[in-house]
């Protein structure tokens, strides 16, 4: 695993959207160092997973928000992949919850990592030209 750095490539260009995004980075790279340290510890695991998983389900909230303002035409579908994100990782916490072993907490930094910077780069910087100068 490795800390994610912030760079233009993932700016949508609208100040609350990015800041959020770089928030959910922080919390990533959080539980990276949570993952790396000398002994895993589940509870400061558990503790990173329940702030990233409710600061996502605001960022989303959010997003979807100014997406309806400016009637983004692929709102729907967005919205879509923002509540299977939030299924999958969260049944991925509740492995965790019940087996709070390395390798749970590992499966889903690996996904939630991988998704997020997917998702950012591919569907969130498609908002730019609706969103951008827009400011909640």
């Amino acid at each position: 695993m490795s800390v994610i750095l912030w760079r233009r490539q993932l700016s949508v260009g609208q100040p609350t959207i990015d800041d959020d995004h770089k928030h959910l980075i922080a919390y990533l790279n959080e539980l990276d160092a949570a993952l790396n340290a000398e002994r895993f510890q589940p509870v400061r695991v558990a503790k990173i997973l329940v702030k990233l998983l409710e600061y996502t389900k605001e960022h989303f909230a959010r997003e979807e928000r100014m997406m309806q303002a400016v009637r983004y035409p692929h709102f729907r579908e967005h919205a879509e992949q923002h509540r299977e994100a939030v299924r999958a990782v969260s049944e991925l916490s509740h492995s965790f919850s019940v087996e709070p072993t390395h390798e749970n907490a590992a499966k889903l930094y690996k996904f939630t990592a991988d998704w997020l910077v997917r998702h950012i780069i591919l569907q969130d910087t498609q908002l730019t030209p609706y969103v951008k100068g827009v400011w909640t």
